[in-house]
């Protein structure tokens, strides 16, 4: 019984990863040239990774289903880029 949990765990997780990836690569398409304003260069590139890191599933989906650039996007960059995980993110590769 627990073989089967795990092997079924194992494919959900299968299966969410590319939909994961994709969500992660088109949020990532939109918020680093925002982020690039700020911080040109590999540091916006490290700024935008870390905000990807530190979103939540929910998070993701936003900004990949946004259609561009808005002052929504920008509240939910700046809500996520202020969490101590992102902090330490941006800390750590610097």
């Amino acid at each position: 019984m627990v073989m089967k949990k795990i092997v079924f765990s194992v494919m959900l997780a299968a299966f969410a990863l590319p939909a994961f990836a994709q969500d992660t690569t088109r949020a990532r398409a939109l918020i680093l040239p925002m982020l690039q304003e700020i911080s040109p260069g590999p540091a916006g590139e490290v700024l935008a990774d870390c905000v990807l890191a530190a979103a939540t599933a929910d998070e993701l989906a936003t900004l990949s289903a946004a259609t561009g650039p808005s002052r929504e996007v920008g509240a939910l960059i700046t809500t996520i880029v202020s969490r101590p995980a992102a902090l330490n993110c941006v800390n750590a590769a610097s």
